[in-house]
């Protein structure tokens, strides 16, 4: 009996041995990589290398899974923006009396848009006054964000 309760105290041990801690910070933060997301990378050496397309996004929520949705759910939607999106921009100046006032009115749609063989590759958790902040940074091959480009272009010639 001793030997079965040794057996599952280890057991329960190793199994909360792979658990992580999530940072509790007093500031806020945004990792190095997150800040200067780049749009593209370059993976490999010399004669082997492969280039992606890469999105990033961040989460904010009470609620750790919530977080986590919102940073996946921006990522993909940074993803979408640049193979299937429509910007509408306008700027009005006028000057009355030697008095200038600016309008300026800028939106974008971002129609139903594929996206496949996105890799997570960076993400990063942290709490702060009760709240989760999350951050991810997806990577697509450039052959794949090129190809989806090229469909949306077509969808759209069809319509």
């Amino acid at each position: 009996m001793k030997k079965l309760v040794l057996a599952i105290a280890v057991a329960a041990m190793a199994g909360c041995s792979s658990m992580k801690t999530v940072e509790e910070r007093k500031s806020f933060a945004v990792p190095d990589w997150y800040q200067d997301c780049q749009q593209s990378s370059i993976k490999g050496w010399f004669w082997w290398k492969k280039e992606f397309a890469n999105a990033c996004g961040g989460g904010e929520s009470a609620y750790a899974q919530a977080a986590e949705e919102q940073m996946y759910a921006i990522a993909m939607n940074n993803f979408a923006k640049r193979i299937n999106s429509e910007v509408n921009s306008e700027t009005e100046i006028k000057f009355i009396n030697d008095k200038k006032t600016t309008h300026t009115r800028i939106s974008y749609v971002v129609r139903d848009t594929t996206i496949r063989e996105h890799l997570r590759t960076e993400t990063a958790h942290f709490t702060m006054q009760g709240k989760h902040y999350t951050f991810v940074r997806l990577e697509m091959p450039k052959a794949v964000f090129d190809q989806l480009i090229a469909e949306a272009k077509a969808a759209k010639a069809q319509r």
